[in-house]
């Protein structure tokens, strides 16, 4: 069963573990959410950096985040759940990205600056190996190192070669023609025109309009409006 925030971290009061017995448990909780061979030095972050490590339930509007430590708490870190096993890592390296420019930097720099960028860039360098990764992901993967976004979700390249692992990968909504009539969140939309990287789409059943990401997955549209 997954965790939805009750988990206690194992060095916390007197669930407390040695070293090499709390990453044997983080390892065997984590090779079930990412490529395996990845697991033990995500594990190894976890339990030398004393974070409270959450899987998350699925979240609409972030793949995960990060809060750092505060009134004697620990910093939390937390994953969507239901990510695939190669975003699942990305955004687990994302988020401890975040957790080593605070302790650099604390508050002093953009959340997704340059300091965030080069730290997440060196933290991400080791995992891009064909043992971790598919083959056909690891140009995608090098390309992204090279200069990342705020996340695997706006860098359009990485999020769509990643969005092909997903159970039903959907299609991005930028992939659709304007005047298409597709169902995102079980909700349907007709497609209308294009602000920046978001479409204005309109809802069916009342006729509202909302901006929508073009990188939204979205249901294969059945019907053209003429």
């Amino acid at each position: 069963m997954e965790s939805h925030g009750a988990d206690r971290h194992p060095f916390s009061g007197k669930n407390t573990m040695n070293r090499e017995a709390a990453i044997a448990h983080w390892t065997k909780r984590l090779v079930h959410k990412m490529p395996p061979s990845a697991a033990p030095l995500i594990a190894r972050w976890i339990v030398d950096l004393k974070v409270h490590f959450v899987i998350s339930k699925p979240r609409k509007t972030k793949l995960g985040d990060f809060m750092a430590a505060h009134n004697g708490k620990p910093p939390r870190i937390s994953v969507n759940s239901d990510l695939n096993p190669y975003n699942f890592l990305i955004t687990s390296i994302h988020e401890f990205a975040h957790l080593g420019c605070y302790l650099k930097h604390a508050n002093k720099v953009n959340p997704h600056g340059n300091e965030w960028k080069k730290i997440y860039t060196d933290m991400l360098k080791p995992f891009v190996s064909k043992s971790i990764f598919p083959e056909e992901l690891i140009p995608v993967l090098v390309y992204h190192v090279s200069n990342p976004l705020a996340s695997s979700c706006t860098c359009p390249k990485l999020s769509r070669a990643l969005a092909l692992y997903d159970n039903n990968p959907g299609t991005f909504l930028s992939d659709i023609s304007a005047k298409v009539i597709f169902t995102f969140h079980e909700v349907e939309y007709l497609k209308l025109e294009k602000r920046r990287t978001r479409y204005i789409c309109k809802r069916m059943s009342d006729g509202k309009k909302f901006l929508i990401s073009g990188r939204a997955l979205v249901e294969t549209p059945e019907l053209k409006l003429t």
